[in-house]
Order: C-alpha cells, then sequence, then structure tokens
C-alpha cells in the first residue's frame, strides 16, 4: 500500500492513469496478484482509484477523500524525520483550528453541542480512572471539525488527527496535562454554545498554545493565562512604558 501512495505522490501513477493488469503489477511490485488485489480493494475505499467496469481502474487523485489520504501518507512519513516535522505540523493546526472553532459556533447545531459534551464527559471518566483521555482528546477535535459543517475541512483534520493521535498520548503523560486539556476544551465547548465566534478562536488560541510541548512552543505569560484573564494581561503591559 506504502508503495502506491509513493508512486502517486511522485507523480508516477498520474491522475487519470490507467493501472496496469493485475498480473503485471504483481510481476513489477514482486507480490502476489492477491496482495495486489487487496491493495487496490483499499485504494478504491481511500479514493484514490476508479474502477470502470469494461474499461478498467484508473488513478483519481482530485477527490477530497484522495487528498486526505494522501496527506496522511506523507505526514506520517515526515514524523519520522524527528521534531521539526512534528512542529509543522503544529503550526497548521495553528493556522487552521482557530478559525474552525469559530466557524463550528456560528453553524453548531444542538445535537453537535450534545455530542461535544457527551465526548467532554467520556474524558473526564478516562482521567478519573487514571487514563490520559486521548482517545476522547481527539474526538474532540474531530467532533468540533464535524460541526462547522463543511466536508473538506472535516476531511483535512481527520488526516491531521491521524498524526497527532501518534505523538498527543506522549504529551498526556505529563503531570496535569489531561485535566488541563479538559478544562480547555470545556472552555471552547461554552464559547460554541454560547454562538460566540471570537471567543471560540481565542478559545482554540490558547488551547494549542497550552498543549503544546514546552520545546516546540515556548508558553508565555499572556498565552498561559485563561481567556478571561488574557485582555487583562495585555492592557496591563500596554500600561508599561
Amino acid at each position: 500500500m506504502e508503495r502506491f501512495h509513493s508512486l502517486i505522490q511522485r507523480g508516477s501513477l498520474e491522475h487519470g492513469a490507467r493501472l496496469p493488469a493485475e498480473r503485471v503489477l504483481a510481476e513489477q511490485l514482486k507480490v502476489s496478484r492477491g496482495s495486489v488485489r487487496e491493495a487496490i480493494r483499499t485504494l478504491e475505499l481511500q479514493g484514490l482509484v476508479v474502477s470502470k467496469q469494461g474499461s478498467g481502474t484508473f488513478i483519481n487523485t482530485q477527490s477530497l477523500n484522495a487528498v486526505a489520504t494522501l496527506m496522511t501518507s506523507s505526514l506520517i512519513d515526515d514524523l519520522g524525520a524527528g521534531e521539526a516535522q512534528l512542529k509543522d505540523i503544529f503550526e497548521v493546526r495553528h493556522l487552521l483550528e482557530p478559525q474552525l472553532a469559530a466557524l463550528a459556533a456560528q453553524r453548531a447545531t444542538p445535537e453537535d453541542v450534545e455530542r461535544l459534551a457527551s465526548i467532554l464527559i467520556e474524558q473526564q471518566r478516562q482521567i478519573m480512572e487514571g487514563e490520559t483521555g486521548v482517545h476522547a482528546d481527539t474526538a474532540f477535535h474531530f467532533a468540533l471539525a464535524t460541526a462547522t459543517h463543511n466536508t473538506a475541512l472535516v476531511k483535512v483534520v481527520s488526516a491531521v488527527e491521524d498524526v497527532l493521535r501518534q505523538s498527543r498520548d506522549q504529551t498526556l503523560q505529563q503531570p496535569g496535562r489531561p485535566q488541563r486539556s479538559l478544562d480547555s476544551h470545556r472552555e471552547i465547548l461554552e464559547m460554541i454554545r454560547s454562538g460566540d465566534h471570537q471567543g471560540a478562536r481565542s478559545a482554540m488560541e490558547h488551547h494549542l498554545t497550552v498543549v503544546e510541548p514546552s520545546s516546540t512552543y515556548p508558553i508565555s505569560q499572556e498565552q498561559a493565562a485563561p481567556t478571561a484573564n488574557r485582555q487583562h494581561i495585555v492592557n496591563n503591559n500596554q500600561k508599561r512604558p
């Protein structure tokens, strides 16, 4: 599967290209025809190929599912190179998720809000039982994307979250971190429940800053302060000569 992803990412298999027959692919890749057949079925589920009866199987890289799959594959490969790539991913989240939270505050339905609240109840249960709460933590961010009712955003966030799940559990091992994450999620939810899109954006910016590893994003006094106190700190700093 990874070899097919690599061929598509390098442009060796371009959009619209017809795949060779199973026998030919098996010989070229030096694998069994059964392995090729299974790989093609998976590629179909990922949206990366389209089978047309009587014509063959064709590469498809222009659907949302295909873009998300390739993004995830690329990010997972990059993570193996070290902290620099992880920092790049966090920067993407800093650019994307505050605006996503603001959009959710404007569009979330009562059902969306109820779903987010139920996830936080589950996160609290996991923490009380001594777990990190990583599964609920990930679910909250994905449900937030779903609350925007923007299919493209859901696909992009899904790709990023698949990668970040690998590092999130490690950072949640830090003392007090699971509870801080839960408290921050509650603040975001309250902004969304009240329809405060500016507050939701600010709360998400605060959340992303607080949850970053210190080696990646050092936390200033203003960034670490709760949302309600941040403006007070800014005002005090502005008064200083």
